[in-house]
């Protein structure tokens, strides 16, 4: 999307009167349900399509309050010409672990710290805007989750999570809910001093399911 109909577009979707944090809740919701086109934190036109594969349960766990922002199912061994999850050109296979990256509250964090005991497949890095951390990684750790089999080539990993680059994207994740989306509203608007409110209290999490061929990384969700 271009730079200009982009920000016609979030002013357009994204400027709605926020009475609580449970309007937000419903706005994460409805975009991931692709009811709207644009989100402060993509610069892309809608959902993906393997988004689109998860896209239900990513509803029920925004408006329980965490709010996505990156996601992909778990892919074990999808040719890599498939329309929805492919990548890399044909004749490939790929393989995906079930990622979520979203903000919550301290509180629903706890929570689900707490649950993540009986996932021991399921790892987790949680930083707020100060940079304060909680993870059950080491910060030296590096998780593949997505590869790829290709003929003639050797294993192809485009994308690892890691403490370091989570640490280093933070800030702009933070610096979007001001930039991206508060500045929508005039100074002083109540909806503007409510995400400010947010972006100044939640947590930025990174939540990875290592179990690609049995796990349901939506399952920790569950009673949450």
């Amino acid at each position: 999307m271009r730079p200009r109909a982009r920000g016609k577009k979030l002013l357009e979707e994204w400027a709605a009167p926020l009475k609580s944090v449970e309007d937000i809740y419903e706005k994460f919701k409805v975009y991931c349900l692709g009811k709207l086109k644009s989100s402060p934190w993509s610069e892309l036109d809608g959902l993906q399509p393997e988004t689109k594969i998860i896209n239900e349960q990513l509803g029920k766990i925004n408006l329980k309050g965490f709010l996505t922002i990156n996601s992909q199912p778990a892919v074990n061994g999808e040719k890599s010409d498939s329309p929805s999850v492919g990548w890399g050109g044909p004749g490939g296979y790929v393989y995906q672990k079930a990622y979520l990256e979203f903000f919550c509250s301290k509180d629903k964090l706890n929570a689900l710290v707490d649950k993540c005991k009986s996932f021991p497949f399921v790892t987790y890095i949680a930083v707020n805007k100060g940079g304060s951390w909680i993870s059950n990684v080491a910060l030296t750790d590096v998780n593949a989750v997505t590869w790829g089999v290709f003929p003639g080539k050797e294993i192809i990993q485009p994308t690892v999570v890691d403490p370091t680059s989570f640490s280093v994207w933070k800030d702009e994740a933070f610096e979007i809910w001001s930039r991206g989306w508060a500045s929508l509203y005039p100074e002083g608007d109540p909806s503007r001093t409510l995400l400010e409110e947010v972006q100044s209290s939640y947590f930025l999490v990174s939540l990875v399911d290592n179990d690609y061929i049995h796990g349901d990384i939506f399952a920790v969700f569950a009673d949450l």
